[in-house]
């Protein structure tokens, strides 16, 4: 599969080579390092998304917290397009209130090196991708837990348009695994989902929905959907401040879960940056 990213990435140089000899003399390409904005959408509601963000579980006494996000490192501009590459790393953390203490639970490793388009009203991205989860400490000891390995290295392609009629966008995309545990050989993950609305009821706070669905092959192609309300508050150009309910159904995102499923509903804080 590395080698089909080789591919891909040779002739996503060869179409900016293209673009670049179609540039006029009056529009040379510029490159510039760590853009303030990001070319991509957010896949909004996706819980593996890479933020940094604290949610209640309401059936229980569970939280789940993400410290990571994604940062752009390099941006080259053309006159009608764009190219951005970067990281984004997050450890996803599950969390038991117990007495006295919060209990880590379990905890997940995520990290993209992500590679993004920008032609107009559509986006795209590809690049490789790691996902380890584990149980903490904590759980082994207290709850007498006893791990799998499951980890996926993977390879991604998405696009997203925006559309002005929804206020907002869709997103559509596919992770192809090369290297799997514990399950081989069902390496498809499809994914889609939406981010709309963005209306404005106060200066400072916006009105949004999203949808995200995931596909998993992995799990006989069972799904993870979460469907998301929420409020965007104090926006800034660099940052804001988001509050959500999601409603989340089907298989569980951690990989020591796998096979499990539920359904779980989610009040949360995020820091989108």
């Amino acid at each position: 599969m590395i080698r089909y990213f080789k591919i891909f990435l040779v002739l996503s140089l060869v179409a900016v080579s293209s673009a670049l000899c179609n540039d006029n003399i009056d529009s040379l390409p510029h490159l510039s390092f760590f853009p303030a904005k990001k070319i991509f959408p957010l896949f909004t509601a996706d819980g593996l998304a890479h933020q940094l963000s604290l949610s209640r579980v309401t059936e229980n006494r569970e939280w789940i917290g993400a410290v990571g996000g994604s940062v752009p490192m390099l941006q080259l501009n053309l006159s009608n397009a764009a190219m951005q590459a970067g990281v984004a790393v997050t450890i996803f953390n599950r969390l038991i209130k117990t007495p006295g203490h919060l209990t880590v639970y379990t905890i997940d490793y995520k990290v993209d090196f992500p590679i993004d388009f920008r032609f107009g009203e559509w986006a795209f991205r590809t690049g490789l991708g790691h996902i380890s989860c584990h149980f903490a400490d904590d759980a082994l000891e207290m709850f007498d837990k006893h791990s799998i390995q499951h980890v996926n290295d993977y390879f991604t392609i998405a696009a997203a348009r925006d559309i002005e009629a929804i206020g907002g966008y869709v997103y559509a995309g596919f992770n192809y695994s090369y290297g799997t545990q514990p399950i081989q050989y069902r390496p498809w993950l499809l994914q889609c989902g939406t981010t709309f609305g963005n209306i404005p009821v106060h200066e400072e706070v916006t009105l949004y929905g999203a949808i995200d669905i995931k596909v998993k092959q992995e799990v006989g192609w069972g799904s993870i959907q979460s469907y998301q309300l929420g409020c965007r508050v104090l926006p800034r150009s660099h940052a804001s401040l988001r509050l959500a309910y999601t409603f989340r159904t089907g298989f569980d995102d951690r990989g020591q879960f796998y096979l499990t499923k539920s359904s779980i509903n989610l009040i949360s804080a995020f820091l989108d940056f």
